[in-house]
């Protein structure tokens, strides 16, 4: 049986709370760090709002495979830094850089790189970058960049469209991965899960993490 892995997701609103989610979270081997800077979503996280060295993570942090998603209007100009920082895969996002810019990442960047888009985008689009990235990136809600919100069915024929052209790509799906979603996400076709408030904002977060992976870890 393949093991279906499910990480934990914070869109952080400060170092303090990074680093008390690294506690937290110490069950699992993966970290997913939400990135938002007001710009290409309305919310905005740390290290822009309060204004912050991306460095100062490192060191609690580094436990985890890393996995930075660049919900920012400008990733290439941090993209290299996150790497410094310790980050193991990125995420970019289509409507922020060119395919020309996302091929060039691609060939220099040493790390895994992974490709999304917002809800509206073509999945045309998608395609094209998906073509270049090690895994692609579905959202499971329609307004990216907060967490809690309702799951967008139609990221279910996504998942079957996408496994078509790529049979053998990776396909994450993040946001509104919960016990009601999770199993319908599982049986279209993902391969691994996002999630966010159904973990990290539990009482027990290792608790929840557990019982989600109960349920599509058979």
């Amino acid at each position: 049986m393949t093991y279906v892995p499910i990480v934990p997701a914070v869109i952080p609103s400060s170092l303090d709370e990074i680093i008390k989610y690294a506690e937290n979270l110490s069950f699992s081997p993966e970290f997913h760090l939400d990135l938002v800077d007001g710009k290409f979503v309305p919310t905005i996280s740390w290290p822009y709002e309060p204004i912050d060295d991306i460095l100062s993570v490192k060191p609690y942090l580094d436990f985890f495979t890393l996995e930075v998603d660049l919900m920012v209007a400008e990733p290439i100009s941090v993209a290299e830094e996150w790497v410094r920082a310790g980050a193991d895969m990125l995420v970019f996002h289509v409507e922020t850089l060119s395919l020309d810019d996302f091929k060039l990442i691609v060939e220099e960047t040493k790390i895994s790189v992974g490709v999304s888009a917002h809800g509206d985008t073509p999945l045309n689009k998608l395609i094209e970058y998906a073509r270049y990235a090690d895994y692609i990136q579905l959202m499971g809600i329609h307004e990216i960049g907060s967490q809690g919100q309702p799951f967008d069915e139609d990221v279910l024929r996504k998942i079957a469209e996408l496994k078509k052209v790529f049979p053998e790509k990776s396909i994450t799906v993040d946001g509104s991965v919960n016990k009601n979603t999770i199993r319908r996400i599982y049986d279209a076709g993902a391969d691994r899960f996002i999630c966010g408030s159904a973990i990290v904002l539990q009482p027990d977060p290792a608790k929840a993490h557990s019982e989600l992976l109960s349920l599509i870890n058979e």
